[in-house]
């Protein structure tokens, strides 16, 4: 194969057609298998292939115009033949070390030319798009380069620092509108971030370290100098190439990810007095507010720099330094400065909820200011808040107050979102209960607007959130009734008035859906959190509960069940929701109807076929508690095993369902379908037989001996007694099932016709005489 792919690069055999060329970038990036070149690479036709690939590489990034999608597998075949060159001696001509040497820096350079010559030409019109314009696709080539100028690194770094050297020269002779040549300096800039990107600590040599050190200073030195000519904020791409770079930079050598022992401070503290990870951080966290003020929103630049600053607290260490930042003491005293455009953009809730969860990490870092800056910190939300609480709710539903209540909501709840602590969530609940929480309360009743009532009911779910045990109330604390009372009357509020509104619904989905499973999610983490005792409500007549689960219910048979599957979110919150209303600790309290429990089967028998395997699971856990509790408890109120009974037409629907799914489909939750599938056998164990032998029956004569084989091993597996003994064996007899129909290649046609035909007794004793497949379907039939 290198001998003929040589032949064809040499002799540019059928290369002129642009088809052609580009299935051999493709060989050559199919060929760059490590184990295959280090099989031949003592083998003449190992150079032979790699000096033929040089040339052909050259050729081919100078005319990338031709076929520009060819530039990625070249580059993939050179980033794995570094790959086997990494760490050889570069004069072993024996395994071709000096082609690979000399090759390497030609293709980073031929390449990053390359780009910056696809700018220009697209600046002036003369190709359709820019490569800059797919980011993607930008950052798995340049990944490539990083790959191949790594392996290679004393070599192809002067390479990538020359370009930029040279770029940055040239652009301080620019006169005039300079807007179109600093896009072009994006792919230097790229090319520097990503190689720093690509280091890694156990492979880099202090020499590598200084070449980062030095790319680093001279792109920070040509960022000042944009900074100093730019009457008005640089090019986008230019930018994003900055940031990319600054992140790659901290990745690297900053913070966790860091590697504490490198030299590169010493060389950048002698180029740019950058002497520690400290001062690149206060960098990093002054230009991300410069972007911040300067860009609108929304920009691309202005979701990367909250991207960048969301995770540049999310570390333990990196938090801790930021935190001890003036910069950062600043921000946190003007949060909501006026000069951040993004926060004038009440819809970008996203990227408000990003900003305010970083500012929650460093205003919670160092707990000794914590007291002094929370004050302050909420400050200009306790004014709005406090402003807006006398207002009447006419005022409240005014356009010009809309947006500062969805401002107020949105990012509370993103502030919420990233405190872990019990102490730390406590002061925002303080802050927030009991005096402030009627506004929330109000907004949830306010009909008319649907966007503010499901930013209140969002914040409530966070509220009532406890993740990382931070709801732990003091023992004598009345906190967790009040807010379960709260979160009780926010979800009948809601449910109300979705089951009276007699407008017009445009989208269901947000008009209807979204808030209803906001509501499930609220349910879900009051009964799973366990920071309050539901079980007593009932006892001291509090109706906060039973007023929550009804109206639940009532929700529950608004919408019909195919929407399970049609809409994901609604599915995952409906499953869920129903998971913590009927699990065994809470099913007692629960009042079902026969008309509540047949839709819940329903919306089961839908989720089986949802998308995501937690729903189905979530889904068959239901089935499995409510048949556990009325099958196996014979203390239960006789409610629910009636319930049950007196309705055999939907465990048979559920039998059947389940049944053809454990048969004939190959699911990753097996375990969860078999736990349902033990109790419907249990409750209708002759109907499970009547179906099996309807199945049998189906399926082609010379398949049904196998069949009846693998379903006699699976319902003779144990006794139908609802012992955790007997589940586990039953599911080990299900797995079996499995295995023996993939060994025997069992491959079974599902029944269309729903009929029961004749009983066929599929647990009857093994006949010892021989008989052939046609008689043994005959005599199950008799």
């Amino acid at each position: 194969m290198a001998r003929g792919i040589a032949e064809i690069l040499r002799g540019a055999v059928g290369l002129d057609d642009v088809e052609n060329y580009h299935h051999v970038c493709r060989l050559l990036a199919r060929f760059r298998s490590i184990h295959t070149l280090v099989e031949i690479e003592e083998a003449a036709e190992y150079r032979e292939l790699l000096t033929a690939a040089a040339q052909f590489t050259a050729t081919g990034l100078g005319l990338w115009e031709w076929s520009p999608n060819s530039t990625a597998p070249l580059l993939a075949f050179w980033a794995k033949v570094a790959a086997t060159h990494d760490a050889r001696d570069d004069a072993n001509t024996q395994v071709a070390g000096d082609v690979i040497a000399q090759t390497l820096p030609r293709v980073v350079g031929d390449y990053l030319r390359a780009m910056v010559m696809a700018t220009a030409r697209a600046q002036a019109g003369e190709v359709a798009d820019s490569p800059l314009a797919d980011t993607d696709a930008l950052m798995e080539t340049m990944a490539s380069i990083a790959a191949i100028a790594r392996a290679a690194y004393e070599r192809c770094a002067p390479v990538v620092l020359q370009l930029l050297r040279d770029m940055a020269t040239e652009y301080e002779a620019q006169t005039g509108a300079v807007g179109a040549f600093e896009e072009r300096l994006a792919w230097p800039v790229y090319a520097v971030a990503l190689c720093i990107g690509a280091r890694q600590p156990y492979r880099s040599q202090p020499e590598d370290d200084c070449c980062d050190a030095e790319m680093f200073a001279t792109a920070l030195e040509l960022d000042r100098l944009i900074q100093q000519r730019a009457q008005t904020p640089p090019s986008e791409a230019l930018e994003l190439a900055f940031l990319q770079l600054l992140a790659n930079f901290r990745a690297s050598y900053v913070g966790e990810q860091g590697s504490r022992a490198s030299g590169v401070f010493t060389r950048l503290a002698e180029l740019v007095g950058l002497a520690d990870g400290t001062a690149v951080l206060d960098l990093i966290v002054q230009r991300l507010l410069l972007n911040l003020r300067r860009w609108p929103a929304p920009s691309p630049v202005v979701r990367r720099s909250l991207h960048m600053f969301h995770d540049l607290t999310a570390g333990y260490v990196a938090v801790r330094q930021a935190a001890a930042l003036d910069s950062a003491a600043l921000l946190l005293a003007n949060h909501a400065s006026e000069h951040f455009h993004f926060l004038q953009h009440v819809d970008e809730y996203k990227l408000r909820a990003l900003y305010y969860a970083g500012l929650a990490r460093l205003l919670f870092a160092d707990p000794a200011r914590v007291p002094a800056r929370f004050a302050e910190f909420v400050g200009p939300w306790s004014q709005l808040a406090d402003a807006l609480l006398p207002a009447p709710d006419a005022q409240l539903a005014q356009d010009a107050v809309r947006p500062r209540l969805l401002r107020l909501l949105r990012d509370v709840r993103g502030f919420l979102s990233a405190i872990a602590s019990r102490q730390n969530y406590l002061r925002v609940f303080d802050w927030l209960c009991p005096t402030r929480m009627p506004l929330v309360q109000r907004c949830v009743r306010m009909s008319s607007d649907a966007h503010v009532q499901i930013a209140a009911l969002k914040l409530l779910a966070e509220l009532v959130y406890n993740r990382t045990q931070r709801l732990n109330f003091d023992i004598s604390s009345p906190n967790g009734i009040l807010l379960f009372r709260d979160a009780s009357d926010a979800i009948c509020a809601y449910g109300t008035s979705v089951l009276n509104s007699d407008a017009a619904v445009r989208d269901v989905y947000k008009d209807r859906y979204k808030g209803v499973a906001v509501c499930f999610t609220i349910l879900t983490r009051l009964l799973a959190g366990k920071y309050v005792a539901i079980g007593v409500m009932p006892l001291y007549g509090d109706p906060a509960l039973e007023r929550a689960y009804a109206m639940v219910l009532d929700l529950l048979q608004r919408f019909p069940a195919a929407d399970v599957i049609a809409y994901p979110k609604l599915g995952r919150a409906t499953m869920a929701m129903l998971e913590a209303l009927l699990g065994r600790p809470n099913v007692d309290l629960v009042h079902l109807s026969e008309t509540s429990y047949a839709h819940i089967m329903r919306l089961c028998v839908e989720a089986f076929d949802h998308a995501e395997t937690a729903v189905s699971s979530a889904a068959c856990s239901v089935v499995d508690s409510l048949l556990s509790a009325a099958i196996e408890d014979p203390d239960r109120p006789a409610a629910l095993p009636a319930l049950v009974r007196g309705r055999p037409d939907v465990s048979r629907f559920l039998l059947s369902t389940i049944l053809n799914i454990v048969l004939f489909e190959d699911r990753p939750n097996d375990w969860s379908f078999s736990r349902p599938l033990f109790c419907l056998i249990a409750l209708e164990h002759d109907f499970a037989l009547q179906y099996s032998s309807q199945i049998v029956q189906y399926q082609p004569p010379e398949r049904r001996d196998a069949l009846v084989t693998a379903l006699k091993d699976l319902l003779s597996a144990t006794s139908f007694e609802l012992t955790p003994a007997n589940r586990d064996a039953f599911t080990q007899a299900l797995s079996q099932y499995r295995r023996y129909a993939t060994a025997n290649n069992l491959i079974l046609m599902v029944p269309t016709n729903q009929t029961l035909g004749a009983p066929v007794d599929i647990l009857k004793q093994d006949d010892t005489s021989a008989t052939t497949a046609q008689e043994e379907g005959e005599a199950m039939a008799e």
